[in-house]
This record gives structure tokens, C-alpha cells and sequence, in this order.
């Protein structure tokens, strides 16, 4: 397994045991430094052929959904395009995928449910902490400014200048740092984090 980002010693590691843990990487590696930012950490591993195998059976399935959509629906084209989509989007897979971690959690309590279980070819990325945020998609002026602890979706929308003519309000998401993504409630303060970024689909 390898780490690399904001630790005292960057590389490959050897895992010593079958229960080799992310805090065992960041024991091994000498721990974070002074700029490290645990809670943006990120996990990339390599998938195996059973999982590559059931993400194209998931994409199967969801193309042979959208055809039989499209045979109900007036407008054929656009549903029998998006899922003919799904076919480049197959090929376009690739063998790594993120894991979801909390590296915060894993350090301060080795051993418990977040300190997850590494398997071989995985990679850590630590980040430097960030201050800003991102907002992207269907807004007036997409743009990244600074984090402001407290503050909620409404007030980064109302930065990037408000809403785009074909903004999905209902469907906006935030990606953070460490690879999970969620759902943005319109008035909640807790979801948005500093280095995320907010993304307003249409």
C-alpha cells in the first residue's frame, strides 16, 4: 500500500499483518504533519474482477431499464441516447475507485469501525487543509471562495450569484475532500466543509 500528501514519510509500505489499518499506514508513515488535514483524506483502490464484473452488470442493468423507458415514451431519441451513454460510460470505467474514509476517526480510535481494513494496491492521499470553497454547475458565476464556518448553501448559491435559469434546486450535492458526496439541504450549515465543492446539476 502507498500514502502520499501531507505525512512525515511518503511511500510503499508493507503490510505487516492481515488486519492492517489506515492508522497502521499513518503509524507507519510517521504520522501527519503540521498541515495535514485528516478529515479530507482519501482512499483509491484497485478494483477486483468481481467488482468490475458487477459495476458493468449495475450498468447493464440500468441501459436495459432505459430502453424499456424509452418504448413507453414519446421522445425515443433522448431516452435510447442516454442509454447508449451507459455503454461509453462502461468503457470508460477504469480500475480504481474511491473509498468514502474518515481518517480523523481512524487515528483518534484504532481499531474501530472507520479505521478500515487496507487491501493490497491501495493509496492514501492526505491533502494540506483548505479553506475555500468551490461552487460549480448552474449558477450565474461559478466560482471558489472562502469557507465561513456557520454558513449554509444559501449563502455560497447567493455568491456565485444566485441560480442558474435551468438549476435543479433540489438536487444540489457537495463532493468533499475525501471522496464522499451528499445531498445539500437549502438552510443546513453542516454539510457544506471547508476545500468541498458544491455542484448544482440542471
Amino acid at each position: 500500500v502507498s500514502v502520499t500528501g501531507s505525512v512525515n514519510f511518503s511511500g510503499q509500505y508493507a503490510m505487516s499483518s492481515r488486519n492492517y489499518r489506515l492508522s497502521d499506514l499513518i503509524k507507519d508513515a510517521g504520522g501527519l504533519t503540521s498541515l495535514g488535514y485528516a478529515k479530507g483524506a482519501r482512499l483509491e483502490r484497485r478494483m477486483t474482477e468481481e467488482e468490475r464484473q458487477q459495476q458493468e452488470a449495475s450498468l447493464r442493468a440500468a441501459q436495459i431499464a432505459m430502453y424499456e423507458e424509452a418504448m413507453q415514451n414519446e421522445n425515443n431519441d433522448f431516452n435510447l441516447s442516454r442509454a447508449d451513454s451507459l455503454l461509453i460510460m462502461k468503457l470508460d470505467v477504469g480500475n480504481i475507485f474511491p473509498v468514502a474514509i474518515d481518517l480523523e476517526k481512524a487515528v483518534a480510535n484504532p481499531g474501530c469501525e472507520e479505521d478500515i481494513v487496507l487491501r493490497e494496491g491501495d493509496r492514501l492521499i492526505v491533502p494540506q487543509y483548505s479553506s475555500t470553497v468551490k461552487i460549480s454547475g448552474d449558477v450565474m458565476y461559478p466560482i471558489s471562495m472562502n469557507y465561513k464556518k456557520g454558513e449554509s448553501l444559501k449563502y455560497y448559491i447567493k455568491h456565485a450569484g444566485g441560480y442558474g435559469d435551468n438549476a435543479r434546486k433540489k438536487r444540489v450535492y457537495a463532493i468533499y475532500m475525501n471522496g464522499s458526496v451528499e445531498w445539500l439541504s437549502h438552510t443546513s450549515n453542516k454539510a457544506v466543509q471547508p476545500g468541498c465543492t458544491i455542484v448544482v446539476p440542471s
